[in-house]
């Protein structure tokens, strides 16, 4: 209803627009020769004037005659085209936005995979970097997505109020793979030192080390500091999650 209502406007428009040239074009116009009496005034020179100190709007009514002709385009019709732009014009909002059969499948996709990087999702997608790039915005921009900026790796959720700030985080740590082999072991072997962890996964202490840190940083993991032994436990409140995403046995650290 309302788009027919545009159009009409839009047709009264170009029809007032018509019938007034039309009218302009019956009209008669008598010309006659000036009288010897008459004062014409004194002729002024011609002034040169730069293409670059006319006004932004003449410079554009300029370029628009200069390319009209080459293009097959009369210089009115950027009029109609403007106007039918501010009458038709489809605006993106919440309830529109998943229209788009292509950011349909990048919303699907995110949903499906909560805490995916970007290059997983062109991979999963199958969708070029360029539209999936302009697709995430226009789901940020209306609220369907939120981002959780992971040391300029960013990582898209569903913005439904489905995910705490928390479980957030332990989705991003077990889409890494060490990190969650790390999580997996700590959630069936509690308190377990760096030298063990370093054992059970194959990596060195350093890398223990800094890898824990992180996680402790993001309150994952309780790090418990006796004398020179340290040992790491999952934090409580984070074993819920752990618990809801590694629910199989074949997840379980043998």
């Amino acid at each position: 209803m309302v788009r027919s209502h545009r159009l009409l406007i839009l047709l009264l428009y170009v029809s007032l627009i018509l019938s007034s040239n039309a009218s302009a074009t019956l009209n008669e116009y008598i010309v006659e020769p000036v009288t010897p009496d008459m004062d014409t005034g004194t002729p002024l020179d011609t002034v040169l004037i730069n293409f670059w100190d006319l006004p932004p709007g003449a410079m554009l009514i300029a370029l628009a005659l200069s390319v009209s002709s080459f293009l097959g385009f009369p210089v009115e019709l950027f009029f109609y085209i403007k106007l039918y732009m501010i009458l038709g014009y489809r605006k993106i909002s919440r309830n529109t936005v998943l229209t788009n059969e292509t950011r349909n499948q990048i919303y699907s996709c995110i949903k499906e995979n909560p805490g995916i990087i970007f290059n997983d999702l062109v991979r999963r997608s199958g969708i070029n970097r360029g539209n999936v790039s302009y697709h995430i915005n226009i789901l940020k921009y209306t609220g369907k997505v939120n981002v959780l900026d992971s040391s300029g790796n960013p990582r898209y959720f569903e913005n439904s109020g489905v995910y705490s700030k928390s479980e957030k985080l332990v989705l991003k740590y077990l889409r890494n793979d060490k990190d969650c082999r790390i999580l997996k072991l700590l959630l069936e072997k509690p308190e377990l030192t760096r030298n063990d962890i370093g054992d059970y996964i194959g990596l060195t202490p350093s890398t223990v080390s800094w890898r824990m840190k992180r996680l402790g940083d993001e309150e994952i993991i309780r790090i418990q500091k006796n004398g020179k032994n340290v040992r790491y436990e999952i934090n409580p409140e984070i074993q819920q999650y752990l618990g809801k995403y590694l629910v199989n046995e074949q997840d379980k650290i043998p």
